[in-house]
């Protein structure tokens, strides 16, 4: 069996103290940009998850929100929740982080927290709305889906704030088609839930459509939310002969994981191979090629959140499901097709 990750291993291997990665995870002050990118970067290569659950299980909370986050290499939600701290504390509210495995279902997580520690609102980042409807019926207790929209949710506790994924999915792959590209691959993960993954593959569709054209689905390759699960993929499919002229990536970790996986087989980008990624994490532009990618602002997503946590809270009316526009970035990762596009090669 193999041994878990511990703290003391993310801290050795991004050559920092134990102290620090604590303030990493837990959105804490006192560390600088590039050391909290070099942490979250190790997080999500190594997969480590933070065991401050049970620890924080063992107290009740009346006057705290608990942020419920789906997987801790997301370098974006990571980002988010170290932005939504201080405007949940702005309510006099306690801030509690709990943290669940990517498969893990969030609304019986946020259940079993609201029973052992009473809190007085949740904030879920990352998930699905399929099958949670009945679990998040939580009298009088505001449950925010960040980044997802749940407007389809008809329990009167829930809100959302969200980009519009599919709009965003369709931007981004007419940018590539609009240069030219035919033949993309699409990285991202699973399509079997109304998650924003799935969202963005409807859009991904929707570009295809609008030209006229189809998109293979064989160009679809799924792959987890990590360095180390893109590579894997990108470098699956390259050894099987897989030939592509561009890489549309639903997040920018799995852009750079694949990225990689295309130099390894002596691929240069955007030479060979464009690449586009989703999210606009702060790495992404200190990548080489700096990375094209549909940038979600984190900052704006924060602020709604808390705001409809307020909302909630006070139980007065307004608009429960707010959606942002995402933000073309453009990097140097991307260049207009100047080969006619092979299925194999």
């Amino acid at each position: 069996m193999q041994k878990a990750i511990t703290i003391r291993d993310v801290a050795k291997r991004a050559g920092v103290g134990i102290s620090t990665v604590s303030r990493v995870v837990n959105g804490g002050a006192g560390v600088n940009e590039a050391t909290r990118e070099r942490v979250r970067a190790v997080i999500a290569e190594c997969g480590y998850a933070p065991n401050n659950n049970a620890r924080q299980l063992k107290q009740r909370h009346a006057d705290a929100a608990a942020v419920i986050v789906r997987g801790a290499g997301s370098m974006f939600l990571a980002s988010v929740l170290e932005l939504l701290q201080p405007r949940i504390e702005a309510l006099g509210l306690r801030f509690l982080a709990h943290y669940i495995d990517e498969h893990d279902d969030e609304a019986a997580a946020a259940r079993a927290i609201h029973a052992e520690k009473k809190v007085r609102g949740i904030v879920l980042l990352g998930g699905s709305v399929v099958g949670r409807e009945d679990k998040l019926d939580l009298p009088n207790v505001p449950c925010v889906y960040a980044t997802l929209d749940a407007r389809t949710v008809r329990a009167k506790n829930v809100f959302s704030v969200s980009v519009d994924d599919r709009a965003a999915a369709y931007a981004a792959t007419d940018y590539l088609l609009a240069r030219g590209h035919r033949n993309i691959a699409v990285l991202g993960g699973r399509l079997d839930a109304e998650n924003p993954i799935a969202l963005r593959f409807r859009g991904v569709l929707d570009a295809f459509s609008a030209r006229g054209l189809a998109f293979p689905r064989a160009n679809y390759l799924p792959a987890g939310f990590s360095f180390a699960a893109a590579h894997a993929a990108m470098d699956a499919a390259l050894s099987q002969g897989f030939g592509c002229t561009a890489v549309f990536a639903m997040s920018d970790i799995m852009a750079i994981g694949a990225a990689r996986a295309l130099a390894d087989h002596g691929r240069s980008i955007p030479g060979d191979v464009s690449i586009m990624g989703f999210d606009g994490i702060a790495l992404a532009h200190y990548m080489l090629p700096r990375l094209t990618t549909m940038c979600q602002n984190a900052e704006a997503i924060a602020r709604e959140s808390a705001a409809l946590l307020a909302l909630g809270l006070s139980d007065a009316p307004g608009v429960r499901h707010v959606t942002l526009d995402a933000e073309l970035i453009e990097g140097e990762s991307v260049a207009n097709s100047s080969r006619p596009a092979l299925d194999r090669i």
